[in-house]
């Protein structure tokens, strides 16, 4: 089956999803594939269902036996773009968020039209779209619906970048902007994604520094030279230290986004990681 656009109707507004069925050829005959709920980056402001991250990432997941489900939610404006864009009626969080979760339960109601394994169904995302997915999943978790699992590519995660290890800044040595997001950037990226005035919402909107207790086993795939690298290893820490179960890769010599390379060996490899993680999770 190819991939299909639908609509979680039941959303103010409707949420636009786009559904890849697993290949029914990956997997035994009797045995219903687990689901992938994903969300794209673009730092909150941009990507899209179309961009290689979104599509190629779950085009070669639903190829290996999974089900995903790519969720085309709300875009904030950028600040500074217009005086239309600065309006109290412009989308902020958690706008974003609440799409992803209605399309989360829209994929619960439906596992069984899908034909998916309603008890492995999973949420993931990359960049922005990584704390999109963690959030959610703190947020399920707290009602006591947690997924099976969480995937976060490269995630931002923290509404300030955290420190480098020394590891990390032998990898930046030499980039410029400390791989594109410098502090300045990232704290810029945070505020704009809560809106002027909303920075008491940081803690909500940003699942670093959270209260992890009942969290998912969580698969994280870092880019090697990446200044968000720091958050995907610090959210790991903190998975640690509350007793979570995390794995964390790196894939080596790549930039922030390389997922978005489907030509590339790094992309199939860090996909084959994504996939081979699901057979035990």
């Amino acid at each position: 089956m190819s991939k299909e656009d639908m609509w979680v109707a039941s959303a103010d507004p409707a949420v636009r999803v786009r559904v890849y069925p697993a290949n029914s050829a990956s997997r035994a005959a009797d045995a219903k594939p687990p689901a992938l709920l994903w969300m794209h980056g673009g730092g909150f402001v941009g990507g899209s269902l179309d961009m290689p991250e979104g599509d190629a990432v779950c085009s070669r997941l639903a190829a290996s036996g999974i089900t995903c489900v790519s969720v085309d939610y709300r875009l904030v404006p950028a600040f500074g773009k217009g005086r239309a864009r600065k309006t109290a009626n412009a989308v902020r969080f958690p706008l974003p968020l609440d799409d992803c979760a209605h399309a989360w339960q829209w994929l619960v109601d439906n596992a069984p039209e899908l034909g998916v394994d309603s008890a492995r169904l999973h949420v993931g995302g990359a960049s922005a779209g990584g704390c999109l997915a963690a959030a959610l999943a703190l947020r399920l978790t707290s009602a006591g619906t947690a997924p099976r699992g969480v995937v976060l590519a490269y995630p931002f995660l923290h509404p300030e970048l955290p420190a480098f290890g020394p590891e990390l800044r032998h990898a930046l040595r030499g980039l410029r902007r400390a791989g594109t997001f410098s502090a300045s950037v990232v704290k810029w990226m945070a505020g704009n994604y809560v809106g002027r005035g909303r920075r008491h919402l940081l803690p909500q909107a940003f699942p670093g520094g959270s209260d992890l207790t009942g969290f998912p086993p969580t698969l994280i795939v870092n880019s090697d030279r990446d200044s968000l690298r720091a958050s995907g290893e610090a959210f790991a820490a903190e998975l640690r230290a509350q007793g979570r179960p995390v794995r964390v890769c790196c894939e080596a010599g790549t930039a922030h986004g390389h997922l978005n390379k489907p030509e590339t060996p790094a992309f199939e490899r860090s996909v084959a990681t994504i996939a081979a993680w699901f057979d035990g999770c």
